[in-house]
């Protein structure tokens, strides 16, 4: 079964930042009342491939993608735009 990839975030070159949101939910199991926790999660994807995953702040991941960028000396490529907006350094 394919994982479900969640919602796009944010491109950069080639790397793509989508956040999955589970919904907390509350359903009645014997008589009594069952709350399963809400959560999010952030993963960064090199077209359909996960590339890491488990991140809970979208700024961080947004960094990690930077860097990769860095270190293969491609991160002129990407819009002043997103550099602003994350605070990329």
């Amino acid at each position: 079964m394919m994982e479900k990839r969640g919602h796009h975030i944010c491109k950069m070159v080639n790397y793509n930042v989508r956040q999955k949101i589970t919904q907390e939910t509350s359903r009645k199991v014997g008589g009594k009342l069952v709350r399963t926790p809400g959560s999010s999660e952030v993963m960064i994807y090199k077209g359909k491939e996960k590339i890491e995953g488990g991140m809970k702040d979208i700024k961080k991941a947004a960094q990690k993608v930077y860097d990769l960028l860095k270190k293969n000396e491609n991160h002129t490529n990407v819009s002043k735009r997103l550099i602003k907006k994350y605070n990329l350094s």
